[in-house]
């Protein structure tokens, strides 16, 4: 290899061995982020584990391949670590953290580009086919080792992790979680109300009142930032934006394309307003952006009351993904605004991967 890229060389392996050591401890401590945010809502459904216990998992392969990069096997370790970021993007682009997918593409491609210049210089320097087996060998034995600790990782991984992440936990941190479950509600009881309503079986008023009671939960959680009458302000709009659903869904199954066209426009409307009231208790919250994810939450929803309408299950699928999607990116700018708007009571946004 040539001398002037040695050092280059070197400083991408240090990089690349360190972050993903680190980054792989960090998965049971959540302190540089909370990695349980980032799992895709399709990977979360996939996963044959809790998230703490696969993060367990994650956390040993990284910190074996981080070894692997550092000393063990460094061309395989990089090549390893390339495999690994490209995987990692695409569950970021399920999870619509589109910003971090582009980053973590890029250093796949640079993983990769460190393992053919490692492959070049062990062409280039290794002295003797033992020299080249030992490193093997310790690579193997390595692995090996992840893999015999990763099911006793795994299986107390859950406490440990809970018990962490309640320790480190920043106010922002807990923020984040609570609206994230507030607006989780949100959609899974709107799902639930549609499913019972197209398919006119008594749960529906059931639904119906606890999908009503998380709307006064999630004025009452924005009370205790804003007060008590912008709590019961959002409140009645949230509560305005579940019945005329509720009348859109109605219209819908009886055919009545003119009642239903106005209910849809009364229920943009709708989230303008909320729009409106949201931007103007918050300055990082601004109304073009809260117009157009709303917008988006009523035609998702949309798309998902027309699939079950239709019996399409598979666009029925998609259409829930879709939806619960955009309700956490949703979840976050709120979350995320609150925030930076008061720094003093909540610290530091939580860190995008």
């Amino acid at each position: 290899m040539n001398s002037r890229l040695e050092h280059p060389v070197r400083a991408l392996q240090l990089a690349f061995g360190l972050t993903a050591t680190l980054a792989g401890l960090d998965k049971f401590f959540n302190i540089l982020a909370h990695w349980p945010a980032y799992i895709s809502p399709l990977a979360s459904r996939m996963l044959p584990v809790s998230a703490g216990s696969f993060l367990a998992v994650v956390g040993i392969v990284e910190i074996a391949v981080g070894v692997a990069i550092l000393w063990a096997a460094p061309r395989i370790g990089a090549y390893a670590a390339s495999a690994w970021l490209l995987l990692v993007a695409v569950n970021l682009v399920l999870a619509r953290y589109f910003d971090i997918a582009v980053r973590d593409a890029v250093m796949s491609l640079a993983a990769f580009t460190l393992a053919r210049a490692l492959e070049v210089r062990e062409q280039a320097t290794e002295a003797t086919p033992s020299a080249a087996t030992r490193r093997a060998v310790i690579a193997s034995v390595a692995m090996f080792a992840a893999v015999l600790t990763a099911p006793r990782a795994v299986s107390a991984a859950p406490l440990e992790m809970s018990q962490q992440h309640a320790t480190h936990s920043s106010p922002a941190v807990t923020l984040r979680e609570n609206m994230r479950k507030l607006w989780t509600d949100h959609v899974v009881w709107t799902r639930g109300y549609i499913i019972a309503a197209v398919a006119g079986t008594p749960d529906a008023q059931a639904a119906a009142a606890r999908l009503m009671k998380n709307q006064e939960d999630i004025g009452a959680a924005v009370a205790t930032v804003y007060g008590a009458d912008a709590g019961a302000k959002l409140t009645a709009l949230l509560k305005e934006h579940i019945s005329i659903a509720v009348d859109i869904i109605k219209f819908a199954k009886a055919g009545d394309k003119k009642a239903q066209s106005d209910a849809d426009a009364k229920w943009h409307r709708n989230g303008e307003a909320i729009a409106d009231f949201l931007s103007k208790a918050n300055s990082h919250w601004p109304r073009e952006v809260l117009v157009d994810m709303m917008n988006t939450h009523l035609s998702t929803t949309t798309d998902e009351v027309v699939a079950r309408l239709t019996r399409n299950w598979d666009a029925d699928v998609r259409a829930f993904d879709r939806v619960y999607a955009h309700i956490l990116v949703m979840s976050d700018a709120l979350s995320d605004g609150i925030v930076a708007q008061f720094p003093d009571r909540f610290g530091e946004a939580p860190a995008r991967r």
